[in-house]
């Protein structure tokens, strides 16, 4: 009768029942999101069970709805994402693993094509699904073909060499956009130097060395040159009061940041021209606006110090391995922090990852700042006789700067901690703050604290560095028994959005915090000049923003409140 619920099940190997569930259950998430069905996998045998076949419920509103989503398991099964499988079996011609370069030229090329095929193009990170208005699929496929011609000189590989001058060669290499673009695309650069003088030398896709080549043209005449990669078509889930609203912020932020910024509807970057500073500047506080209009689609996550080869990985491996899992993953090396934009759920797998990452880094990294440079040659020992025993005893690395007089021990987890005693026993207790505390488990705005600092060369008097947003500020430096680790000061950095203050040395007083967030709905210019931090004394004052301020329940350090 009416309301009944159709049930059918569909057989399934043990060893495929992860590939509906997906990562975190992303795939099975869409596919009941696209379906409109209920999908019930069987709970996981015991380790004693054999492997064997498994059924794996369907309930929906009809046969044909079952059956549909039937198929699209199927498809997902022989290795399709959900959504481009449902999307074919509707009719859709589906382009897939699409670069980001290609997906931004579809997107500056949308509308035209849109208008002159009579199709509709729906683009997603990877994928381009193309839907023709009368269902003829035949017309799809030929939309596709003109697509790929216009692709085409995109997708040759190329070399070029793009002069620069020998005194910035080194500031180029190593820019920040520079290196997302190759993260993103592949592109390899290199320095080059010949009788015409020095350059780097592109090769990748031609439309990523163009890009390269106009970001290097910039540095080189002093100008600034960004890009913040987004999802394509994010724009389009906006109401028209809502993307009007946006756009009258975007203005705003380009009045006062002083950078032009352009993006498009349809298109997966915005781009950023101007002076340097006004463009790191407009890139930041953009991040920020879109995480107010997309706060499940858009984040930002701040890394600790040190930490960004770390999160990168070998051969940025570890970096690769985050982008795969559907959402924009932009690191930043120079600002110390990973851009996130994408659906949701791919959004919080990635942040967990990075979380996850970061957990991991601290079990296995210690680092303290040392009280003198004598205290620093004593760890080394003659020819650095000390230094090796102390490697090959505990298994860790020890590395020891003895100009900014910090210590660095590194490995698995127990050696760490061998090697951190063996250390302070020979360095006597004395020390600077501890690195700021970690994040909180389960935040979603967990901010890592900064390194500590050495005020003098009494013993335990190193100050913590501070918190990060609703992180715990850094623990003071060791009292004067090397043992005594209980003896550390931590801080109150306890609220959500506040900035926590180190503790003090040995057993020293909390901090305090400051900072809340704001209560107002939506971004406006308030005018007000920023709260100044209630802090240690050596910390200094945050300056007064000249950037637009908008309050959302989020705390900021003096600039914008969020």
């Amino acid at each position: 009768g009416a309301g009944e619920r159709v049930e059918d099940s569909i057989e399934v190997d043990d060893r495929d029942v992860g590939k509906i569930i997906g990562r975190g259950g992303t795939n099975i998430r869409d596919l009941q999101d696209c379906t409109g069905c209920r999908i019930i996998t069987p709970q996981r045998k015991e380790d004693n069970e054999e492997p064997g076949m498994r059924a794996v419920k369907i309930l929906g509103n009809s046969q044909q709805q079952v059956a549909r989503c039937k198929e699209a398991i199927d498809a997902v099964l022989m290795g399709s994402e959900p959504k481009d499988a449902v999307a074919e079996i509707d009719g859709a011609v589906v382009m897939k693993n699409v670069d980001a370069m290609s997906m931004a030229h579809i997107g500056k090329i949308k509308d035209k094509i849109e208008q002159e095929q009579s199709v509709t193009l729906d683009l997603d990170a990877r994928s381009l699904r193309i839907w023709c208005k009368d269902g003829d699929r035949q017309k799809a496929l030929e939309v596709k073909e003109v697509i790929e011609e216009e692709l085409e000189e995109l997708t040759t590989v190329d070399t070029l060499t793009v002069p620069v001058p020998a005194n910035l060669v080194n500031n180029v290499i190593n820019d920040p956009a520079l290196r997302q673009l190759q993260d993103q695309t592949g592109l390899t650069a290199n320095v080059s130097k010949n009788d015409e003088g020095t350059g780097i030398r592109l090769t990748g896709l031609a439309g990523a060395i163009q890009e390269a080549k106009h970001l290097i043209e910039r540095r080189n005449v002093g100008e600034g040159a960004e890009f913040l990669s987004l999802m394509p078509g994010m724009f389009q889930q906006l109401s028209r009061q809502a993307l009007n609203d946006f756009k009258r912020d975007l203005s705003f932020l380009m009045q006062n940041s002083g950078a032009t910024i352009e993006i498009g509807e349809s298109s997966n970057k915005a781009d950023f021209e101007g002076g340097p500073e006004e463009v790191a500047y407009a890139k930041a506080e953009l991040q920020k606006v879109l995480h107010f209009y997309f706060p499940q689609v858009c984040d930002t996550v701040e890394l600790p110090p040190g930490t960004v080869d770390w999160i990168a990985g070998e051969d940025d491996r570890e970096l690769m391995r985050l982008q795969s899992g559907g959402s924009v993953v932009s690191l930043d090396r120079r600002s110390g922090n990973v851009w996130l934009c994408g659906n949701p759920k791919s959004v919080e797998l990635a942040r967990s990852r990075i979380q996850n990452s970061l957990k991991r880094w601290d079990r296995e990294h210690w680092s303290m700042t040392l009280h003198s440079k004598g205290a620093c040659l004593a760890i080394i020992g003659s020819g650095g006789s000390t230094i090796r025993e102390l490697q090959s005893s505990t298994g860790a690395r020890i590395d020891v700067d003895t100009n900014t007089l910090h210590v660095m021990i590194s490995g698995r987890e127990e050696c760490v901690r061998e090697a951190k005693s063996r250390v302070m026993q020979i360095v006597g207790g004395k020390g600077g703050g501890g690195k700021g505390g970690g994040p909180r488990d389960g935040g979603d705005d967990d901010w890592s604290g900064g390194k500590g600092r050495d005020r003098d060369d009494h013993r335990g008097s190193g100050r913590g560095g501070r918190g990060c947003r609703g992180g715990r500020g850094g623990c003071g430096g060791f009292g004067a028994e090397p043992t005594h680790e209980d003896s550390y000061g931590h801080d109150a950095g306890q609220s959500r959005d506040g900035w926590g203050a180190g503790g003090d040395g040995g057993g020293g007083r909390a901090g305090s915090t400051s900072y809340t967030g704001g209560n107002a709905d939506r971004w406006e210019d308030t005018g007000a000049t920023p709260t100044q931090v209630t802090s240690c004394s050596d910390d200094p004052a945050p300056a007064a923003s000249t950037a637009p301020k908008r309050a959302a329940g989020r705390g900021g350090r003096g600039t914008s409140r969020w």
